[in-house]
């Protein structure tokens, strides 16, 4: 007996990870004040293989134009932000200490499967590039030990905020915690 409890409970321990694996989202907007810490031009999108090394994984212009940019890449290498051939449109907020949240409009996406009206990110400018990840809503909830009272909702793979002071709680406790292996480099950084 206690043999198949223990296979129930890995079992409900796996379809928990995997229902909620999803995204960071909002229904509605959740920030109004946006900054512009990048300069429009050409970047590289890197991933860290661990032995202190970058390595290229896609290449692309950043735009700015009304406080918003736009990343288009010019490969046909693939990456998640290459989803729609026109470019992906995202915001920066400074939330401060060198750290910013990403705003995407989901509909923008192209193909986008996420419930939410908004999809956010976290990055940090060291130097000239940025650290940044999208983190799931597992990432998120295991980066706190489970304990992320102020996600309000966690439904169809989606940790869901209403308010910008708890999604930036989160988010920053996550970064804060996280490895980022994944960074946005001016080209030949």
């Amino acid at each position: 007996m206690p043999c198949n409890l223990s296979k129930g409970l890995a079992f409900t321990a796996i379809f928990a990870a995997l229902m909620l694996s999803g995204c960071i989202t909002s229904n509605k907007v959740l920030f109004n004040a946006f900054a512009t810490p990048a300069k429009a031009g050409k970047y590289e999108l890197q991933n860290y293989d661990g032995d202190g090394k970058w390595t290229r994984f896609a290449a692309g212009s950043l735009a700015l134009v009304n406080r918003r940019y736009t990343w288009t890449e010019n490969s046909v290498v693939t990456s998640p932000f290459n989803s729609n051939p026109d470019g992906v449109e995202f915001t920066l907020v400074d939330i401060g200490n060198n750290y910013f949240i990403i705003v995407v409009v989901s509909g923008k996406l192209g193909n986008s499967i996420w419930g939410g009206n908004y999809r956010y990110g976290i990055a940090r400018r060291v130097g000239g590039a940025f650290l940044y990840d999208f983190p799931s809503c597992l990432d998120l909830l295991v980066s706190q030990g489970f304990a992320d009272y102020q996600t309000e909702k966690v439904e169809a793979h989606e940790c869901s905020y209403s308010t910008k002071a708890s999604l930036t709680s989160a988010l920053t406790s996550y970064a804060k915690r996280a490895a980022i292996w994944k960074r946005l480099a001016p080209s030949g950084h």
